[in-house]
């Protein structure tokens, strides 16, 4: 690849990571005010699709490729800030599904709001053949993610050709 678009491609990806993760911040913070940070607005979804069974601490984990010992801590916090719920498996009393409380499937639908104002309003920014064009790249760059195993386990990038 020529440096030229490196440099660019580098600028462009980490400007526009940075844009979305601000603005999902700023938006966490208008709509919950600093109860709720991004990462446990993200546990929350987490757990949201789990459905109303629930999900279990190591799902959660592997779900967002985070240790266990951390999603211990947050689902802890999230349950002593009422957003979440702990509760033994009925068919087998080791077992502890975490769900959403009231307030919890509150910030869960504002997170989806928060995603699908997002995309609205993104996407008027584009004509119909730009988006084809984004979504063709988005799709090829999250093949190369999942195809690298970089979601799932902590490893450096380093270019194959």
């Amino acid at each position: 690849m020529d440096v030229r678009y490196a440099r660019r491609l580098t600028e462009e990806l980490t400007e526009a990571f940075e844009a979305v993760r601000k603005i999902e911040e700023n938006s966490l913070n208008a709509a919950h005010g600093s109860s709720i940070s991004t990462s446990e607005s993200n546990l929350i979804e987490a757990v949201a699709r789990g459905g109303e069974h629930g999900i279990t601490i190591s799902q959660i984990a592997a779900e967002l490729s985070i240790t266990l010992a951390s999603v211990t801590v947050g689902v802890n916090k999230l349950v002593h800030k009422g957003f979440l719920i702990k509760e033994k498996g009925a068919e087998d009393g080791r077992m502890v599904y975490v769900k959403l409380t009231r307030e919890g499937r509150k910030i869960s639908a504002g997170h989806r709001y928060f995603h699908t104002n997002l995309v609205r309003c993104i996407s008027l920014e584009f004509t119909d053949e730009e988006l084809a064009v984004l979504i063709h790249a988005l799709e090829k760059l999250n093949s190369f993610f999942r195809r690298n195993n970089y979601f799932y386990r902590k490893k450096l990038l380093t270019p194959r050709k």
